[in-house]
């Protein structure tokens, strides 16, 4: 076996060379793909710790709770966001459970505030405490019921996702939840902002470049090849990728707000977009891209239990006699440290947590009685407002007026930290995107030469790809340093700034 660092010849079953003691990667080792090797499958995102985090999250966090069901479940007439490594019906199901338990809660609450405010108007002093205390032991049960019920025994470190708790909803909301659990298996995502991959995460990095592809190499004749030969041959590539937990799909990119009339992603007019579309669609995209429908080559590495999410989008368009080569990373960081709490709770409370619940609660005493009643009008109008909302989002439908059917936002992206939490994550970051970049770019320059085209340029230019990133366009190289993480910073030729 040649190592590809030095040129070295080791035995078939080595691991490093002999030489250089470099690794030698299990895809060098593996046969390369034929020209009609079928499509690899694709690997799976294995465990998760996001999902957990998640669903605890909306149960000690009610704002984060109300926000899920309101931007996500009760959008029934948009698509839900992709969220890689997420399993959304999941937490939405924790963030129902949560608001039906919190707004029994505000029920008792309110009472006891009606009770509270009638004894102090009829000067009934002696009955005020024991109002008082019986509200102060509704906030310490709840939260003792939230804290070390739910999230401690049912959302601990020693569970998967296959094992969380899936609390049952509403036929309404069942409905919706069938159609956002299609989403993760489809090859459909309608994005409704200026930044297309909603749900990846940080927009980390990008480069493009464009290629000559007449020119032959050294005694060679150049070959004919369509955009869907050199597709297929780097996902071949890339799906013997031995790197952490690998996922890798063809997906759709379509822009919400074009969706009017389109009968490939809008079954009626009236309904959410589809999420997943006959895969011939997909191929005849990659030969003709749409303005607002483009299709990528998606791959999403996956570390630190789903902490950790790199995600590539990569694009090629053939036109003439040039190849053009598009790459977009995007990173979903670890889950804020607020909302991992649940990894730190004991199954039990002991003596000075259980001291801890109870002096916290009786801090928020006062402005929980106050928020009770306003917390019982938001829930009592909130089915008003969302059919009134939806009632409008027809109206904007049947007047064939612009409706966006995109998702704009998603959880996993509400809740990531913008720094890293561990220094290695930071160091994995690099090694993911380098190592798929360098993947990438060697197995364009094997089909290129296969196809006998002259790789020297893009071989000259690989290094400066690999260490900085470049833009490539008519010749020119612009390079731009990127950088991600706790006090990471990063410079150009015009500014600094920051990436994450």
């Amino acid at each position: 076996m040649r190592c590809s660092s030095c040129g070295s010849v080791n035995p078939a079953d080595a691991a490093f060379c002999g030489s250089c003691g470099k690794a030698i990667s299990a895809w060098s080792r593996a046969a390369r793909p034929g020209k009609d090797a079928p499509n690899p499958p694709r690997h799976s995102d294995g465990a998760s710790d996001s999902t957990r985090y998640l669903c605890a999250a909306v149960q000690l966090d009610s704002a984060l709770a109300e926000r899920v069901v309101r931007d996500i479940l009760d959008e029934e007439y948009k698509a839900p966001p992709w969220s890689p490594g997420v399993d959304l019906v999941q937490i939405l199901r924790h963030a129902l459970a949560a608001r039906g338990r919190q707004l029994v809660r505000d029920l008792l609450l309110a009472v006891l505030l009606i009770v509270f405010l009638y004894q102090l108007s009829t000067l009934s002093l002696d009955v005020l405490p024991l109002v008082l205390l019986l509200a102060w032991l509704v906030l310490v049960v709840e939260k003792l019921v939230t804290t070390y019920g739910v999230v401690a025994r049912k959302l601990g470190p020693d569970r998967a996702d296959s094992t969380l708790p899936s609390p049952r909803a509403n036929a309404r909301a069942e409905q919706r939840m069938a159609e956002i659990a299609t989403v993760a298996d489809g090859n459909v995502i309608v994005y409704g902002s200026y930044r297309p991959f909603i749900g990846s995460g940080f927009p980390l990095d990008a480069w493009s470049f464009a290629l000559d592809t007449d020119r032959p190499a050294e005694g060679r004749q150049v070959e004919s090849f369509t955009v869907q030969d050199i597709h297929d041959h780097v996902f071949a590539y890339l799906s013997r990728l031995d790197l952490a937990r690998v996922s890798l799909d063809d997906r759709i990119f379509v822009d919400g707000r074009d969706l009017r009339g389109d009968g490939r992603f809008l079954a009626t007019e009236l309904s959410p977009p589809v999420s997943r579309v006959d895969q011939n669609l997909v191929r005849a995209l990659l030969m003709a891209p749409e303005d607002h429908a483009r299709p990528y080559l998606c791959l999403r590495v996956s570390g630190w239990r789903g902490q950790l999410v790199l995600s590539t989008f990569l694009r090629f368009v053939v036109t003439g006699n040039n190849l053009f080569v598009e790459l977009s990373h995007s990173l979903l960081t670890p889950v804020l440290d607020v909302y991992q709490e649940v990894d730190r709770l004991l199954p039990q409370p002991t003596l000075r947590q259980l001291s801890r619940i109870v002096g916290r609660c009786l801090r928020q005493l006062p402005m929980a009685l106050v928020r009770a009643p306003l917390a019982l009008g938001r829930a009592a109008v909130s089915p008003l407002s969302r059919q009134l909302r939806q009632a409008r989002q027809r109206r904007e439908i049947s007047s064939a007026l612009r409706f966006n059917y995109g998702a704009t936002s998603s959880p996993r992206e509400w809740a990531a930290d913008p720094l890293y939490q561990r220094y290695f994550q930071q160091l994995d970051k690099d090694l993911y995107a380098k190592v798929v970049e360098k993947r990438i770019l060697q197995a364009i320059i094997e089909f290129l030469e296969e196809k006998g085209i002259d790789t020297s340029e893009l071989i000259e230019r690989q290094t400066t790809i690999l260490n900085q990133g470049v833009y490539v366009t008519g010749g020119t190289v612009n390079a731009q340093n990127i950088a991600a993480g706790t006090g990471a910073k990063a410079k150009s030729d015009t500014k600094a700034r920051s990436a994450a």
